[in-house]
């Protein structure tokens, strides 16, 4: 018995064209957004997907919707898969930051390091993991769209062994799609080349 998740980074938004941390922030799709969201839809029409899971924050929300109109299967939102919160760091420009003494640590390690106000890499997989879990046993032998964010995606893959030195911006386009399959017999996520 498997359940299918089908990972999807959220279209493109105004912030993420500058390069400006949005964390659990927001900023509105852009037209390149828009078109990436339909594009992650269309490669998914054939694989019979059941529901449509978003976080909670706008740009996934919207990119959801896109989605469904093209899929025409509900959407519900969770916000166990929100991006990781990166406390004050949200709504800087990634090219301020970088000189801070620990910014290889947080966003390029998976450690228990966090931005000031924030949360550590190793605490938001944890989150990630337990909500994609509630949801495989929820939805067994059905296929999920996820859409979330590529720090918390990040985030988790370096959970499931899959690390990088990269961070998300370098290892992740908007509306990039990713399958992680779940085993219920060996109670193992795998990802899915």
């Amino acid at each position: 018995m498997k359940t299918n998740l089908f990972l999807a980074r959220h279209g493109q938004t105004q912030w993420n064209k500058v390069q400006r941390f949005q964390g659990q922030l927001d900023s509105k799709l852009t037209e390149t957004g828009k078109q990436q969201s339909e594009k992650i839809a269309q490669q998914l029409i054939n694989k019979e997907i059941d529901l449509i899971v978003s976080s909670s924050l706008g740009r996934a929300i919207d990119t959801a919707n896109i989605c469904q109109q093209k899929l025409c299967i509900p959407v519900i939102t969770l916000d166990g898969l929100n991006e990781r919160d990166l406390g004050h760091w949200q709504g800087q420009h990634v090219d301020e930051l970088k000189s801070h003494k620990n910014y290889n640590e947080i966003l390029h390690q998976y450690t228990e390091l966090k931005p000031e106000g924030g949360e550590s890499s190793i605490g938001c997989a944890e989150r990630i993991y337990q909500t994609l879990y509630m949801l495989v046993q929820k939805h067994k032998n059905k296929n999920l769209l996820i859409i979330f964010h590529g720090e918390a995606l990040r985030c988790l893959l370096a959970k499931l062994g899959e690390s990088s030195t990269d961070n998300a911006y370098q290892l992740f386009n908007n509306g990039c799609l990713f399958q992680l399959t779940y085993d219920h017999h060996n109670s193992s996520f795998q990802l899915i080349p």
